[in-house]
């Protein structure tokens, strides 16, 4: 395995630290490690998505009812994560 060097602010030393103190992970290397193959995990689940969309057709413009919709939508999830 190759090392690569990594300089962390204070706060977030104090944070891997307490990750590992928690026992969620056996050391801030293996921390680091689970952090970088979740993010090259997420943009494989991007990639794939991103394809899927060009692979399934010509797009379509939506509508006024369909813009409206998700402006709902939005409206609706921005009251709960507020509180409303």
């Amino acid at each position: 395995m190759t090392s690569i060097p990594v300089d962390l602010p204070a706060d977030l030393q104090e944070f891997v630290q307490a990750m590992v103190s928690r026992g969620q992970f056996a050391s801030a290397n293996e921390y680091i490690v689970a952090l970088v193959d979740a993010a090259r995990n997420k943009r494989s689940e991007i990639e794939a998505a991103l394809m899927e969309g060009l692979q399934s057709g010509p797009a379509e413009e939506w509508t006024r009812q369909e813009w409206a919709d998700i402006k709902q939508r939005i409206i609706q999830r921005s009251m709960r994560k507020a509180g409303g």
